[in-house]
């Protein structure tokens, strides 16, 4: 059988770009034609009552030969069709690809949908390259911004809870960029949680954290609600040791010699504040965290997906670049077809259940990895300074990233491309490499 050579039709149109996409879909479903006819693609940045050009992908056996069932369907006698680009009969990608955005697959652009969700702000919580793609910090210029931090958490604790909107408010007073970032991070710090969709906060009570110590004290880290009176009557009963973070607020060290006894300092503070003596939190999260495969089942779907309503980019390993959905597992980006600076989602594809799957940016694009046969995957751990170094490119899932900041209660440092974890216990460190399929390097590797 005679092979088919796919080629592009131009026109030009104005008027409704989603108009355009949904009735050329219905004719092309309707009258069967998605073997000669696969997709269309749009002029890049096309808006709505504009001028644009589009162009139809046929599939024949000679390209410039319209298909005898595209003519006996009456397709090209839609209006959509009446201008077609003068001095060009036909077009290859190679002609067209430097104008023209992601492809539209117009075959399905009709399948129905089981359930209309309510729309959803393109502000994300958990979306954080739609704002930066920068990794590294948030105040390279090397001011210390620590104690807005800490005043931002005064407050939210002031608060105990509120909306997404109130959090970004309460930022942006304060003159703290990025709050998706600092959001993350809060959580990492065991300071706050939020809802599995991000659009609500919820302050965490007072903890107790107990860290690896390099004295010969025992040491604590103080996670959740804070308030400068907690800090002073702490500052009664134990040492405290306040250590600045460029990017969140101070980490507050308690030291208590070994005789003492961390609950007889809770029950000299609880008439006044309510603490949680929390113990080694690092160790028990590493103890009852799932695999990857059954952290992937509790992501929360989200449904209604419509694949033709949007512009695709697809996540290589690397970058996002342009395609189409083919139903392939993988992150995604889902762009509207009006031009706009952000995508509307950026969701997994999970095709064991056919379903797309929300979650934390970095959690999202980890996931996407363990699907990419090309990623190596993998860590390093110095036992001598019991400390873990991952590459920021294989940065891990939120959750996970909790147990590595709560052995030390302070976030990574950052060298050349890595991400460095201080205090890990080696346990923590494989038991969490082999739930997430990481390959751990081991400093006796190298001797």
């Amino acid at each position: 059988m005679e092979k088919l050579q796919r080629w592009y039709k131009g026109y030009s149109y104005r008027g409704s770009p989603k108009k355009l996409v949904e009735q050329i879909s219905n004719q092309v479903q309707q009258h069967n034609l998605s073997q000669v006819v696969p997709l269309l693609r749009m002029e890049k940045g096309v808006k709505p009552r504009k001028p644009f050009y589009f162009f139809l992908a046929i599939e024949s056996r000679q390209p410039g030969q319209i298909p005898s069932e595209v003519i006996q369907s009456h397709l090209l006698e839609l209006a959509y069709f009446n201008k077609p680009i003068p001095g060009a009969e036909r077009f290859n990608y190679e002609e067209i690809k430097s104008m023209v955005g992601i492809a539209h697959d117009v075959h399905d652009y009709t399948h129905n949908i089981p359930y209309q969700p309510k729309p959803v702000s393109y502000d994300n919580p958990f979306d954080f390259m739609t704002s930066s793609n920068s990794e590294r910090s948030l105040h390279d210029d090397g001011k210390d911004f620590s104690h807005q931090y800490e005043r931002l958490l005064y407050w939210l604790s002031a608060l105990g809870g509120g909306s997404w909107e109130s959090f970004k408010k309460a930022c942006q007073s304060l003159e703290l960029t990025e709050p998706k970032r600092i959001l993350r991070r809060f959580k990492l710090l065991g300071h706050l949680e939020s809802s599995a969709d991000g659009l609500k906060w919820s302050m965490s009570p007072i903890a107790l954290v107990k860290v690896n110590s390099q004295s010969e004290s025992q040491e604590f880290v103080l996670c959740g609600q804070r308030s400068l009176k907690l800090v002073q009557r702490l500052e009664q009963l134990a040492t405290v040791i306040s250590k600045n973070q460029a990017d969140a607020p101070p980490c507050i060290h308690i030291q208590l010699a070994h005789s003492e006894n961390v609950s007889d300092l809770i029950e000299q503070i609880n008439a006044e504040f309510s603490i949680i003596d929390a113990g080694d939190a690092s160790r028990q999260l590493a103890n009852i965290f799932p695999d990857i495969s059954k952290w992937k089942q509790g992501l929360k779907p989200l449904q209604g997906i419509k694949p033709s309503l949007y512009e695709w980019k697809h996540f290589n390993g690397e970058e996002f670049v342009d395609g189409i959905f083919e139903g392939k597992a993988g992150m995604y980006q889902m762009w509207p077809m009006a031009e706009t600076d952000r995508p509307h989602y950026t969701l997994f594809y999970d095709p064991e259940s056919e379903a797309w799957l929300q979650g934390d940016w970095y959690g999202l694009r980890f996931l996407a990895l363990q699907y990419n046969t090309q990623a190596k995957i993998y860590a390093r751990y110095d036992s001598s300074t019991k400390r873990l170094a991952i590459p920021t490119q294989l940065r891990w899932p939120e959750l996970y990233e909790r147990a590595l900041v709560l052995a030390s209660g302070q976030l990574p440092t950052r060298q050349d491309s890595g991400l460095l974890y201080d205090k890990v216990g080696l346990e923590v460190v494989r038991q969490l490499t082999t739930k997430l399929n990481v390959k751990c390097e081991l400093e006796s590797d190298y001797a």
